[in-house]
């Protein structure tokens, strides 16, 4: 039988753990306003250093600390976050060269036909495909469980699926 402690005792972990979600719940939403307020300001002062302070620094530990209370793996959240802003980064600083890579030189004419390894069109759909699928995905999934989990998960509701029809 249980006593009226144990009892307490679990209703006592069940509220610290429930006041943690929902703190981890309230700092993306928090840092999802500010990040929106501060988009929507009229003068863009130092893109370049609001980027890599705040999303790469402050938000990503912030991150952290969300995914960790949230019962993730938040080093491995952190490291594909600072993968992606790194990519944002780079991109905004070396704007020329990534035009370059997934575009081709500009050229005055057409006609001339180049020797190159990887097509552009396959460059930019593997740049775009990896900054805006993968990396946010893995950011998202990978913290919480593997990926033969999150198959076998997504395998189950696919099956709960097309049972119901």
């Amino acid at each position: 039988m249980f006593s009226f402690d144990s009892k307490l005792h679990v209703l006592w972990c069940q509220v610290q753990v429930m006041s943690r979600m929902a703190f981890g719940v309230l700092m993306i939403f928090a840092i999802a306003y500010l990040l929106i307020m501060r988009s929507t300001t009229v003068s863009k002062t130092m893109p370049v250093t609001f980027i890599l302070m705040l999303l790469g620094v402050a938000c990503g530990y912030c991150g952290k600390v969300c995914i960790d209370t949230l019962g993730g793996t938040g080093s491995l959240w952190l490291l594909y976050w600072e993968i992606l802003c790194m990519v944002h980064f780079l991109s905004i600083v070396f704007t020329p060269t990534l035009f370059k890579i997934l575009h081709g030189p500009v050229a005055a004419s057409q006609q001339t036909k180049q020797n190159i390894i990887l097509p552009y069109w396959f460059r930019r759909f593997w740049f775009y495909a990896t900054l805006l699928v993968f990396l946010p995905l893995f950011c998202g999934l990978s913290p919480f469980a593997g990926v033969s989990q999150w198959k076998d998960h997504f395998l189950l509701k696919v099956s709960i699926f097309d049972r119901l029809e």
